[in-house]
């Protein structure tokens, strides 16, 4: 039976985490229909997602484990977007060379055969992709001379993460440590993924007598890589968050709170791209996408039910984030 529920937890991990690569590999290959900033605008809203993602679930009560208490569960989290980060805006080179049958390859100009400024989905935007037009009244005509790709449209989902196993052990003191693990698994064909995080909890009301609700403070960081089949590097991430929680306890359910700075950081590597100006693919350098979340405010429910944790909670922040969790908790 134990035999069965770690193959059963393992197959769960790697099926979930197919999404994830599987997402990181499509959006190099759209990221090689684009040059550098437009690749900037259509990427920034997914990779900030992630990155919120990672400084969500850290903890589900200001309660700490006792001496050897352990908790082990798995974590999701997903980000939420408003319209604005659907589309993005750029602005195409003073001259693009279009191959016209009969005409050999001409050159169009911005302004005379099409408009320098365009907008298109972005990687939460909608599916369709952006065809781009010459003018009417340019010298060769109504033609198409550039398509830009799609979104991947997650609608009311948002952007998700998970699941993420945690590892939370209470040690004396008051101090609880936590640990976020996934060793590098190859997701059949499409990549390869893994992530590490450590952090550490303290208890905040043992130092208060007769204190009405538990009050802990905490620390977390955490990195993850995703790659492709043949090792080369897709992207990275990495995200640092500190701050307090409240919570109390009602028989088997327990309500919490807490505040929360943090920060993260999500690297896309260098990559092909295509660069409108000559028509041709390209080298374009990588670049680095802030996590738009700075700080948040967090309201969540627990349910313990003998030794099954099941919690849920929302996070109010720049893109509001809901996150949820399951495990086992020996208190």
């Amino acid at each position: 039976m134990k035999s069965f529920i770690r193959s059963l937890t393992a197959l769960l991990f790697v099926g979930a985490l197919i999404a994830n690569v599987v997402t990181a590999q499509d959006l190099q290959q759209q990221l090689s229909k684009l040059g550098h900033d437009a690749a900037v605008g259509y990427i920034t809203p997914i990779l900030s997602g992630w990155g919120n993602d990672l400084n969500s679930a850290i903890y589900y009560s200001a309660d700490l484990h006792d001496v050897l208490g352990f908790d082990v569960g798995v974590k999701v989290a997903s980000s939420h977007f408003i319209d604005g980060d659907k589309t993005y805006s750029f602005n195409l080179p003073n001259q693009i060379p279009l191959p016209v049958p009969g005409f050999g390859t001409v050159t169009l100009h911005a302004g005379a055969d099409y408009d320098q400024n365009v907008t298109a989905n972005s990687a939460v935007g909608s599916k369709d992709s952006t065809d781009l037009y010459t003018k009417a009244t340019s010298i060769v005509g109504r033609r198409k001379f550039l398509t830009l790709p799609g979104g991947y449209d997650p609608g009311a989902i948002g952007v998700p993460l998970g699941p993420i196993p945690q590892f939370d052990l209470g040690l004396p003191f008051g101090i609880e440590l936590m640990a976020r693990y996934i060793p590098t698994i190859k997701a059949r064909d499409y990549g390869k993924v893994n992530f590490m995080g450590f952090g550490v909890r303290y208890s905040i009301d043992q130092w208060i007598p007769l204190c009405p609700v538990n009050i802990a403070v905490h620390f977390m960081t955490q990195k993850m890589n995703f790659k492709s089949v043949n090792d080369e590097d897709i992207f990275s991430g990495k995200a640092n968050a500190y701050g307090v929680e409240v919570s109390k306890r009602f028989f088997i359910l327990t309500l919490y709170g807490g505040f929360q700075f943090e920060n993260s950081t999500l690297t896309l590597n260098d990559f092909t791209g295509y660069d409108a100006a000559t028509g041709t693919s390209i080298p374009i350098q990588g670049f680095e996408v802030k996590g738009t979340d700075k700080s948040r405010f967090t309201f969540g429910a627990r349910l313990l039910l003998l030794f099954i944790n099941v919690h849920a909670e929302y996070s109010f922040a720049t893109y509001p984030v809901l996150a949820a969790g399951v495990g086992i908790s020996i208190r």
